[in-house]
């Protein structure tokens, strides 16, 4: 290769390591994020994987954060969104229905969208789901470091929501956000 060759390989990985770079500070802005004192009608939290029909240890964190806002009076509802994964035998959404039900939530506190598969399809869905409910003041929640992405598909989806973001203690994080950064890429071209 030539002298030009190297010239341009080199501008695009300064390129690319700079949009990293900037989208992983990005990502990083919900790390120490406070949930405000308001009352919303309800939480929609987001699905993750499921180890044998149960939520995951990241899924639990999302669950907790939503537990403690129904416990703490700043929700009325939660809204459990995800869909039946490749080796799974029911939906995220049931497995998070039943693992709340065991913490105290009644049944009929919980809505279930659960023919999503991946976050724009779980804000899609559950935009089309509220539609039908008096509900109309909303926390999303998941992870800090898929907070940025589920907003922009949040508002694609025409919900209007404040952020309650769970931190993780079991991710590698560093993994996660740069793989987050990757999907915002891919959203940023294709969506």
């Amino acid at each position: 290769m030539n002298k030009g060759t190297w010239i341009l390989i080199g501008c695009l990985l300064i390129l690319i390591g700079g949009s990293i770079v900037y989208h992983y500070i990005k990502v990083s802005r919900y790390d120490n994020w406070q949930i405000d004192n308001k009352h919303r009608d309800a939480g929609i939290i987001l699905g993750a994987a499921l180890w044998e029909n149960k939520p995951s240890p990241a899924l639990r964190e999302r669950l907790n954060k939503g537990l403690e806002l129904y416990r703490s009076g700043k929700v009325d509802r939660l809204i459990l969104s995800g869909g039946l994964g490749n080796a799974e035998q029911q939906s995220e959404a049931q497995a998070m229905r039943t693992y709340l039900m065991k913490y105290g939530v009644p049944s009929d506190k919980m809505i279930l969208e659960d023919q999503s598969h991946n976050t724009k399809e779980n804000l899609r869905n559950t935009s089309a789901h509220l539609k039908e409910k008096p509900i109309h003041s909303l926390y999303l929640i998941t992870h800090d470091y898929h907070m940025t992405r589920a907003l922009l598909y949040a508002k694609q989806a025409n919900l209007s929501v404040t952020p309650a973001p769970a931190h993780s203690s079991v991710l590698f994080i560093p993994y996660h956000k740069l793989r987050e950064c990757a999907a915002l890429w891919k959203l940023y071209l294709f969506d």
